[in-house]
């Protein structure tokens, strides 16, 4: 069977994804003609624009009996809009379908319709099956759990001794405010790593330094030199911070993290991380203070993590559930 890809990601036809080496599929990326800012909040009319031109892109490509591959949900969305309008027959597969925000009122009016038309909505955690499932008024059936799997890369740098710090990065759904309380009880060197507007109207601590505008081979840089790496998600009805705890946990960093939906299917407590209530400012300091002095639990845990997500969270791995979805449309 053909599927035509869209995701925001891939601006050549020729650039790697997923689902190369996978077999009785053929696969034509439609390129983006855009460039995605994954740090904005929430999509713009240009934004839609662009995602709505690269479905009717798709469209006009597609030969009856075609499949559509996403992995962005507005891509779904516009996919899935499509096919309501008559315009596309096939099967839409949504891929990496995680959504920040659980709006309302029109854009919930919208979603609900258009996405009605996707066949299968694939989510990396868990909890989501259910929250999408009563939020779209969809069957749960529709909706499946595939571990999120990352390009395996071993660690080429070390923990930086000679000024150790706290590491928290990221833009979406994170717990600052709490976080920036924990440390400031604590003092220790900290860097987060994030968007200005994310840390709006909040008092950095004397010992945190705000860095924005890196790039992601920066950012794995950082995570490999912090002694802590912390992943704090305020965010308790869908996904957040998975990217993030799983390239810690990947090169093999002690990493706190918030129990939430985000990371409850990556890590264990107290085997591959440390999790910790929601908004509990104390039991978040405590985590960062005992993997601070503790040289010995900081390895095993990482040890444990590292070796966690080779096995499990692997690209591979990822790509293995993806050929046995696909081929449900064989049949």
């Amino acid at each position: 069977m053909k599927w035509h890809v869209l995701t925001p990601y891939l601006q050549s036809r020729h650039q790697a994804w997923i689902t190369e080496g996978l077999t009785h599929h053929q696969f034509n990326v439609i390129p983006a003609a855009y460039r995605h800012d994954s740090l904005r909040a929430r999509a713009s009319g240009r934004d839609w624009l662009d995602f709505l031109g690269q479905s009717l892109h798709a469209r006009r490509e597609a030969r009856p009996g075609d499949g559509f591959l996403t992995a962005f949900p507005p891509l779904a969305t516009t996919t899935g809009a499509m096919k309501r309008l008559h315009l596309a027959k096939g099967p839409v597969v949504a891929w990496t379908f995680n959504l920040g925000t659980l709006r309302q009122g029109l854009q919930h009016w919208f979603a609900s319709r258009a996405l009605a038309a996707v066949d299968l909505f694939v989510v990396h955690s868990r909890h989501e099956i259910e929250v999408y499932s009563h939020w779209l008024g969809l069957p749960a059936g529709r909706f499946e759990y595939v571990p999120l799997g990352r390009t395996w890369r071993q660690p080429w740098l070390a923990e930086d001794e000679s000024r150790p710090f706290v590491l928290a990065m990221g833009a979406a759904n994170r717990d600052w405010p709490n976080f920036l309380r924990a440390v400031a009880l604590l003092g220790y060197r900290t860097i987060v790593v994030a968007p200005p507007r994310a840390l709006a109207g909040l008092t950095l601590p004397p010992c945190v330094e705000l860095r924005s505008g890196l790039n992601r081979e920066q950012c794995q840089s950082l995570s490999q030199q912090a002694r802590v790496n912390v992943v704090p998600i305020e965010n308790q009805a869908t996904a957040s911070g998975q990217v993030t705890l799983l390239e810690a946990m990947m090169f093999g960093r002690a990493v706190v993290a918030t129990r939430c939906p985000g990371t409850l299917d990556l890590a264990r407590d107290g085997e591959h991380a440390l999790l910790v209530p929601p908004g509990d400012v104390q039991a978040l300091a405590q985590g960062i203070e005992a993997l601070w002095q503790d040289a010995g639990l900081r390895d095993r845990l990482g040890r444990q993590a590292s070796a966690h997500v080779l096995a499990e969270f692997s690209e591979q791995a990822e790509a293995r559930h993806l050929q046995r979805i696909l081929d449900r449309f064989n049949a």
